[in-house]
């Protein structure tokens, strides 16, 4: 299997690399790569070398990106790439051509993307399309490894039956009843991702990054394929126990009928084959919505703010709504801070109501809409404020604190217009994204006996994407926060100022523990609840922008 690629491919993205993900596939699939990669330099005529080599496969694999690459020493006007490309044709192989999708985020830098050849690379990519051969585009290296594996299954005779291994037969007979044909909903991957464990837990393995293709039965075969460990449950058996949660709580009878009958297939497999209980799912096919509270410092008043409150859907970024000031107001908010408190809760007053505006026409869930987090995008000024202390009158029984009811962190949307820190507050989010939010260097922790070494911590930080969350386990935590925006950390854990954790107790040390740092905005929840109540978690997802409204704009003073 010949495979034909620019070098950036082999590189990129981090974790596990477009070459990488082929490569598996074609051993997988019980053939040998060729790859020009594996030849040293000649200093012959590299035209006719590359076609030798070429001609050595029987399939030609092309895995074509947005960079030309570099045009053959002695015939200039083509890339090694697309010379491989038209030996292919010229020898009648089998070309089967994987193009990386163009309209979604494949963790490749600007460096993989942008090429001095970028309008010879347009046209051979047009070229490919006007060739006749199928092309099939890819939304990751999984991605790749899944479409390149199941087309290398038919070369060289017919396909063999595809037999799934990990349940008996009668159960994949009943699963392929319940899902063949029935496509996957918004919520569907997070039940895939169920399916792999939580980390650390006893067989867990890292998810791919790239959903899988076709319906929930090819979803299903798909984890049958995967990595598997004696310890844990079968994943499709945890997949599908997932989606019975999901379809129980869809809006219609058809969805909430499937879900009781994958709770039943769950249930009679788990009996005929003496597997043990899944643990509970996750909510999924949940409406969840996500408060956004913009608080700037007026510049002219220390002690009033503007004040702007958004409802955000928290799966689809792009649907918010304005609550506060009302959407047809023309005056700016301008409050104290205790003003402002008294404006979230009058909007947790109204929230179902305001909330339902949000919810997309022909959504499946029917429950009600779900508050599970409070932002704060906040001024520097006001990173320190103990929002999450906030009580709440609303209810039957006694006030409660916000962070007791919500994961309330704080964002600073100010920081990230300084300079070039957007960049590195992406790139930073970005790298955290490829490696599952899990990798040994994505946190740093510092404590007294670090901050003699700050500045080299602080230059070592420049030059480089990790790491992406800094917990600050020091007293003077403004110290090391404020460098830590200032080089673009989009997750920064402290203990506010004149707050430390109650005797015997471990408080911030806790969270040592936690190895996803996706999960310390509940991590943190647990820790304010029942032991630390001082500490501020800056949880700030450029994925999820803070929208500003012109009327709470301080630029307009």
């Amino acid at each position: 299997m010949f495979l034909s690629h620019t070098s950036e491919l082999r590189t990129y993205p981090v974790v596990l690399s477009f070459v990488d993900a082929a490569v598996d596939a074609v051993h997988r699939a019980g053939h040998v790569p060729v790859d020009m990669a594996y030849f040293t330099a000649r200093d012959g005529k590299p035209a006719d070398y590359c076609r030798e080599q070429v001609g050595t496969a029987d399939v030609y694999v092309g895995i074509i990106g947005f960079r030309y690459g570099s045009p053959v020493r002695d015939l200039e006007h083509l890339s090694y790439t697309e010379l491989e490309f038209e030996e292919a044709t010229e020898l009648g192989l089998e070309r089967l051509v994987f193009l990386l999708s163009d309209d979604q985020d494949l963790g490749l830098p600007a460096t993989a993307v942008k090429d001095v050849h970028g309008e010879r690379q347009d046209a051979f990519r047009k070229r490919l399309h006007a060739s006749g051969v199928t092309l099939q585009k890819v939304r990751g290296p999984d991605h790749l490894s899944l479409l390149l594996f199941q087309a290398l299954r038919g070369t060289g005779g017919p396909a063999p039956a595809r037999t799934p291994t990990s349940l008996d037969a009668p159960a994949w007979a009943g699963l392929k009843e319940l899902l063949h044909g029935v496509g996957p909903g918004d919520w569907a991957e997070d039940a895939y991702r169920f399916a792999f464990g939580k980390t650390g837990e006893p067989g867990w393995v890292a998810a791919p990054f790239s959903r899988p293709v076709g319906d929930l039965y090819d979803w299903a075969l798909d984890l049958d394929e995967r990595e598997q460990t004696d310890d844990a449950l079968p994943k499709v058996l945890m997949f599908t126990h997932a989606l019975a949660s999901g379809f129980s709580a869809g809006r219609d009878g058809e969805s909430r009928r499937r879900g009781f009958a994958l709770a039943s297939w769950v249930h009679e497999v788990r009996r005929r084959l003496a597997l043990p209980e899944p643990p509970p799912p996750p909510e999924i096919n949940t409406f969840e919505v996500t408060m956004v509270v913009r608080l700037d410092q007026d510049p002219q008043d220390q002690d009033r703010v503007f004040a702007e409150i958004l409802l955000r859907s928290a799966r689809h970024a792009a649907d918010w709504k304005r609550v506060q000031p009302p959407e047809n107001a023309t005056e700016r908010l301008r409050v104290s801070v205790d003003g402002a408190r008294e404006l979230v809760e009058e909007c947790l007053r109204t929230f179902t109501a305001k909330a339902e505006a949000l919810r997309r026409r022909g959504a499946d869930c029917g429950q009600p809409p779900k508050l599970r987090r409070i932002e704060f995008a906040v001024t520097e000024t006001l990173l320190d404020t103990a929002f999450d202390q906030w009580l709440c009158h609303l209810g039957l029984y006694r006030p409660w604190r916000l962070g007791e009811r919500y994961e309330v962190v704080v964002r600073c949307p100010n920081a990230r217009e300084l300079a070039d820190f957007a960049h590195l507050w992406w790139t930073r989010w970005t790298w955290l994204n490829q490696t599952d939010f899990q990798h040994e260097k994505a946190v740093f922790w510092i404590g007294e006996e670090e901050l003699g070494e700050l500045e080299r911590h602080l230059d070592a930080w420049e030059d480089c994407a990790h790491p992406a969350c800094v917990a600050i386990a020091t007293r003077d935590a403004e110290r090391v926060w404020r460098p830590a925006l200032h080089f673009g950390m989009p997750v920064v854990l402290w203990r506010r100022v004149g707050h430390s954790a109650p005797a015997g107790a471990a408080g911030l040390e806790n969270l040592r523990r936690v190895k996803n740092v996706s999960e310390l905005p509940r991590a943190v929840k647990a820790l304010r609840k029942g032991v630390d109540p001082g500490v501020v978690l800056l949880y700030d997802d450029p994925h999820h922008p803070v929208e500003a409204a012109l009327l709470t704009d301080s630029a307009f003073l």
